[in-house]
């Protein structure tokens, strides 16, 4: 075993026997644990495969178009949702304030592996002070304000049915559209108290980078600013990111990254009725997981100036039969501001799933998605579907 494995179990083992150790009113063990079958079909451009997409942006070919990966599929062992387990608490150290903490790891329960290498506690890593008059403070590693994730993110399963998980194509605008990158280190995060159900936050990042460019104008920083508003049968949030980008000699980006969404849901009788809308500017990628593409280069070492774009969603969860059943439909479309022709593009995203509960932790489910592409620079429409069943069990 390497000694960074060896490193984390340790870890992992003395932050338990701590917790066996402090008081129960404080501190908390918590978590779940996702497993099931995934049947995935794919027919995408180069790189756009399960279970992250692409990792650079393809170059353009004489005449405008990039390599197709072409068709292929998969039956695996995989999950709905990434496994996670971490420790939470607080220390009272007045009648205003306490002192708090998170830690939160992601794994993959089918081989035990952390779902980020050599990074524990790569969810969420924080520590902080909450006071009942001036809000919520706190510093580490976190996750963006505009997923909605950990203790930070305000959006996902809040603004659509299937949430930021349930496969590789299945929730509507983190498709159509793009998801912020997840989480960032060297963050500060700042939210106010709840005033009449709202509530007011902001978060930066001094840099994702592990070397001297963290906290200088090398590396790219993170700054969020949004609202969120919680009713007894609503919500509403909106928030605007803004990536400045870095300017070391390895710079990706031509631009800085401009990102504004805004959604909700709203509580009926009888079913539950989501809805996003997205804007994007000289956004490097769009998509997520399977469908995550970035902007094609006119040559290979340009700058990217990225995309420009809108994605709306809708969605809705119905009871039905002693569970829920989920829909989503999304639509995106834009352009690729690396080129001047051949750069319009359209996307479609569906996804329907059905969750049963067989206790108050424990539930089966069976979700299906399907992801479909038109855009200038394909001499062919791609497309993509997935369907995963399994069981999720939290504690």
């Amino acid at each position: 075993m390497k000694k960074h494995s060896l490193l984390a179990a340790s870890v992992a083992m003395a932050l338990l026997g701590a917790v066996q150790q402090a008081s129960a009113a404080n501190v908390e063990v918590f978590g779940f644990l996702d497993q099931g079958l995934t049947y995935r079909y794919e027919d995408g451009n180069t790189g756009m495969q399960g279970p992250v997409g692409q990792s650079k942006a393809n170059v353009l070919d004489s005449a405008g178009y990039v390599t197709q990966q072409g068709a292929g599929h998969k039956f695996e062992q995989g999950t709905g949702n990434v496994s996670t387990w971490g420790i939470k608490g607080s220390e009272k150290l007045s009648d205003n304030l306490e002192a708090i903490f998170h830690l939160e790891n992601g794994f993959l329960p089918d081989d035990g592996t952390l779902y980020m290498n050599n990074v524990l506690f790569e969810r969420e890593s924080s520590v902080g002070f909450r006071s009942k008059i001036w809000g919520e403070l706190k510093g580490g590693r976190m996750p963006a304000m505009s997923t909605g994730s950990g203790t930070t993110g305000l959006l996902n399963s809040r603004v659509n049915p299937f949430g930021a998980g349930w496969g590789n194509m299945t929730g509507g605008w983190k498709f159509a559209g793009t998801l912020a990158t997840a989480r960032w280190n060297n963050m500060i995060n700042y939210k106010t108290p709840v005033m009449n159900g709202a509530q007011f936050h902001f978060q930066h990042s001094f840099g994702n980078k592990s070397d001297t460019t963290e906290g200088t104008s090398d590396a790219d920083r993170w700054t969020a600013v949004g609202f969120n508003w919680t009713g007894s049968r609503s919500y509403i949030a909106a928030v605007v990111d803004w990536i400045a980008a870095g300017n070391s000699a390895n710079r990706l980006t031509d631009k800085d990254t401009w990102k504004a969404t805004v959604g909700g849901h709203y509580k009926f009788d009888r079913f539950t009725l989501y809805g996003t809308a997205q804007y994007l500017k000289n956004t490097r990628w769009i998509g997520g997981y399977s469908t995550k593409e970035f902007a094609p280069l006119q040559h290979a070492g340009d700058l990217t100036k990225g995309f420009d774009g809108w994605a709306f969603s809708t969605g809705v969860d119905v009871p039905a039969a002693g569970g829920t059943v989920k829909v989503s439909a999304a639509w995106g479309f834009g352009e690729n501001n690396n080129t001047t022709n051949q750069n319009k593009y359209d996307r479609v995203n569906l996804g329907l799933g059905y969750i049963y509960p067989l206790s108050r932790r424990t539930s089966l489910y069976a979700v299906g998605g399907y992801f479909w592409q038109d855009a200038d620079w394909q001499r062919k429409n791609i497309s993509a579907h997935e369907f995963i069943a399994g069981m999720m069990h939290r504690f």
